[in-house]
């Protein structure tokens, strides 16, 4: 299973962390004569896994035996989620994406009838309206394995394209939402075969099927923007985002009659200078009227006033007759329950670690819930809102101290953060970035960075004031508002380590260490000579002075030029300095430079001093350096 694979990386990557804490160290005050050589062979071992074709390599799956259509017509929406209930109450499917499995669960004795190998990273899972057979959408391995209920066995797999995230089942089709390229998939039911992939903004991620199949929905992670197509002549229109601050849309939830959706969202307050833990972030849900096609931003739902503040809105599920709506809130280990009426909290359960997903019913009398870093499904009573049971899914194979540090990181509760407000996460899931420029940010403005392979290219921050994983013990406490890991003042940045000072600290930073480069999507059929000609580019134009190979960094900083030096509030040098960051992954983490200030890969060719050289460059260079950079990591060859 891909999870033994994940605890050997765990195993590897951090037998080097400890050198590379030590050799950025030395870099930062000055590196004797033998550890260039010494940093950039770590660096090289440490990023290999991530340089590897799309997909990644693999047997090939089996595709399913021709099947037939559905004997059931949806007649009730669904949505995609972490957990699923078939139409007839006899079955649940819950994912366990660090297990690279799917628990199958009898409804009438809540007995797991079988855990079920898949494939790497399962996100969401549907059954088709006949409870016949299960889908799971395989994020890892961009295959969607088809499971035959009856048996409960895997019939064969199909690839469907990189980075699949959401599912759901219609009579004759499923849908699957695939994260880049921005896309939604066809998979005919009977073949097996994809049928279209119809384009989409960036990031897709939740899906609703419409009953009857006549819409489908879609969220977008970074925006609050929810795409409507046509299943039938494969039209796209779009219900804006109901304010800029949107961001974090994982899933959607459909009312029984089909006027409504509801969408869990987080607020990322970024344009605000009077940052603090409780006003950075805001727990909200979206309310899009489906008629008019719009989004209210008078009806939305704030979750920190009507219940209480609460982490990561990530799934919601309406009631069957309309009158409640069920939020699962992954970063505050909670459930919120309102009633829809009187827009007021009828309860508060509390969940295990991080639920990611929620399923009622069909007589809507029990809720599930499915807490992903506990292997554990919660049974609630929705007359009485008390815990029936709890289910053991699956054995986490996460090694220590890794699950601890995964589960820190996820946490908004003490001591990660104060009142439950904000998690690592909040900023970084699944250890990428949140797509913002934060104006209120204490060294300036700032956009996020991705985490990824930040344990071989520190220092942090794109000041470079932080040169190890453990000083992020500072972002706790003047961030989330947290007291911190580490009993007693931490140690400043750049002074004498804080790693070893706390068995939570080392832990946290032990998960952060396991974040690499994630293979880009856009490698994959991108011909030999467009990718040379950007390599030629990418040296011909400098861009390699800085961005040295592997790590695509040359761990310094630099002044740039880029930005308004007046609004820096930490650096009191003319010019500013800023780290210089690691370009893998970069067809991820949109926008661009310390501030944000270029929206796309293109645009830093055209800003403000040396990344001022697009003027200069032909339109071919330009598009084949785009090119280029999109594939990164590059692919290993054969």
């Amino acid at each position: 299973m891909q999870a033994s694979k994940r605890a050997l990386a765990y195993i590897y990557n951090t037998r080097w962390t400890r050198f590379l804490h030590a050799r950025t160290r030395a870099h930062i005050r000055g590196l004797r004569p033998w550890q260039p050589l010494a940093a950039w062979l770590s660096l090289i071992l440490l990023f290999a896994p991530a340089c590897q074709n799309w997909p990644p390599t693999a047997a090939t799956p089996a595709r399913p035996t021709l099947g037939a259509p559905s004997t059931v017509p949806l007649e009730q929406p669904v949505s995609a989620g972490a957990v699923a209930v078939d139409s007839a109450g006899r079955y649940l499917a819950a994912a366990n994406p660090d297990s690279d499995s799917v628990t199958l669960v009898s409804l009438d004795t809540l007995a797991v009838r079988a855990e079920i190998a898949v494939g790497d990273d399962p996100r969401t899972v549907a059954f088709t309206p006949d409870g016949a057979r299960l889908l799971a959408a395989n994020h890892g391995a961009g295959t969607l394995t088809v499971i035959e209920v009856a048996l409960a066995s895997v019939t064969g797999e199909v690839v469907v394209g990189p980075l699949p995230y959401g599912v759901v089942a219609g009579a004759a089709n499923a849908y699957i939402s695939l994260a880049a390229p921005p896309r939604v998939a066809r998979l005919d039911l009977t073949t097996w075969q994809v049928t279209a992939q119809v384009p989409l903004p960036s990031f897709p991620a939740g899906l609703a099927l419409a009953a009857g199949e006549e819409r489908l929905y879609i969220t977008h992670l970074y925006s609050g923007a929810v795409s409507v197509l046509d299943p039938l002549s494969l039209a796209v229109q779009s219900i804006p985002a109901p304010t800029p601050e949107a961001n974090l849309a994982q899933f959607i939830a459909l009312s029984p009659d089909g006027a409504r959706a509801y969408a869990p969202q987080t607020d990322a307050r970024s344009e605000r200078l009077d940052l603090a833990y409780h006003t950075t972030v805001r727990p909200m849900v979206s309310v899009l009227d489906l008629a008019a096609g719009t989004a209210d931003p008078d009806q939305r739902l704030d979750l920190a006033t009507l219940d209480r503040p609460v982490n990561l809105p990530f799934a919601a599920a309406v009631s069957p007759d309309g009158a409640r709506l069920y939020i699962a809130n992954a970063g505050s280990n909670d459930v919120t329950v309102l009633g829809l009426a009187a827009g007021q909290t009828l309860a508060h359960l509390e969940t295990g670690r991080h639920p990611r997903g929620l399923a009622l019913a069909p007589d809507g009398r029990r809720l599930f819930v499915n807490n992903v870093l506990d292997g554990t499904l919660d049974v609630f009573d929705t007359t009485t809102f008390t815990r029936q049971q709890t289910v053991t899914l699956t054995a986490l194979l996460l090694p220590e101290p890794v699950l601890t540090g995964k589960r820190l990181f996820n946490s908004a509760l003490a001591p990660m953060s104060r009142d439950n407000w904000i998690s690592c996460a909040t900023c970084h899931l699944d250890g990428g970035a949140d797509g913002r420029t934060w104006a209120g940010f204490p060294d300036g403005p700032r956009n996020t960075p991705a985490l990824f392979g930040a344990a071989a290219t520190l220092p942090l921050h794109w000041n470079g004031n932080l040169d190890e994983l453990h000083d992020t013990e500072h972002t706790i406490r003047d961030i989330q508002g947290g007291v911190g890991l580490i009993l007693g003042e931490p140690y400043p940045a750049l002074g004498s380590a804080n790693a070893g000072r706390s068995a939570a600290m080392d832990a946290l930073a032990a998960y952060a260490a396991t974040l690499a480069p994630p293979p880009s999507p856009y490698a994959a059929g991108l011909d030999a000579q467009t990718l040379l000609r950007g390599e030629r580019a990418f040296r011909r134009w400098g861009c390699a002075v800085c961005h040295l190979t592997p790590a695509f960094t040359d761990l310094q900083t630099h002044s740039s030029g880029i930005g308004d030096p007046a609004q820096e509030r930490r650096q009191s040098a003319p010019l500013p300095r800023f780290d210089t960051p690691s370009l893998l992954g970069v067809w991820a983490t949109a926008p661009y430079f310390h501030d944000g200030s270029a929206a796309t890969l293109r645009d830093t060719f055209f800003n403000t001093g040396f990344h001022n050289m697009g003027p200069a460059m032909n339109a071919q260079e330009v598009e084949d350096l785009v090119a280029y950079m999109r594939a990164l990591p590059p692919q290993r060859p054969d």
